[in-house]
C-alpha cells in the first residue's frame, strides 16, 4: 500500500473541489450580475410633469432613449417632444439619472399633471463602452473554461491518461 501516494491524491482532490466550489460561486456571482451591466429594458413609469422651465430627476435609471410622455388620467393623450427635454447621464445627488425638463414657452397645460414616462432604458449599472460589454460577456467564458481546466487537472496527471495520449512517460 504507498500511503504516501495515496494521502498526495487526496490532498490533490480536496485542492480541485475547493478550487472548483470557489469557481462556480464566483462564476454564479458574475453570471447574475453581468445581465444588468449589459441589457438595456422597457421603463414605464409615473411622475409629475414639472412646472414651466424646471426639471425633474427620474434616479432609478442613468438614460432613457425613444422616451414618450403620456397623460396619466387618460392615458390618450402624448405629450408633445415640443413640451419637454431629456437630459441622459446627468448626475444628481451624486448619482447618474435623467433629467426632464419642461419648455419655459410650455402653454399646453400639462405643469404639474400625472404622466406615465416610458422608453428604453439604461440601468444605473449598464456599460455605455461596447467594448466593455463584450468584455463582461468574455470574461465569464474564460472563467467557464478555468473552471473545467481545473477539473480535468487530476485526469490529465494520471499516468494511465497521459499514456493513452501518448504524452510524457
Amino acid at each position: 500500500m504507498n500511503k504516501k501516494g495515496q494521502m498526495a491524491a487526496i490532498g490533490l482532490i480536496m485542492i480541485v473541489f475547493i478550487t472548483i466550489l470557489v469557481g462556480v460561486i464566483i462564476f454564479q456571482q458574475i453570471a447574475q450580475t453581468i445581465g444588468t451591466t449589459t441589457d438595456t429594458y422597457s421603463y414605464n413609469s409615473t411622475t409629475t410633469f414639472p412646472q414651466n422651465g424646471s426639471s425633474i430627476y427620474i434616479t432609478d435609471i442613468r438614460a432613457l432613449s425613444s422616451p414618450v410622455l403620456i397623460n396619466g388620467s387618460t392615458t390618450a393623450d402624448v405629450v408633445t417632444a415640443a413640451n419637454y427635454t431629456v437630459t441622459n447621464n446627468v448626475v444628481y445627488n451624486g448619482a447618474l439619472s435623467v433629467m426632464i425638463t419642461s419648455t419655459a414657452d410650455t402653454t399646453s397645460g400639462w405643469n404639474g399633471t400625472t404622466v406615465y414616462v416610458t422608453g428604453t432604458a439604461q440601468p444605473l449599472t449598464y456599460i455605455d463602452d461596447s467594448g466593455g460589454r463584450g468584455v463582461t460577456t468574455i470574461i465569464l467564458i474564460f472563467l467557464a473554461l478555468a473552471i473545467a481546466i481545473v477539473a480535468m487537472y487530476p485526469v490529465y496527471q494520471d499516468p494511465n491518461f497521459r499514456a493513452m495520449l501518448g504524452v510524457g512517460k
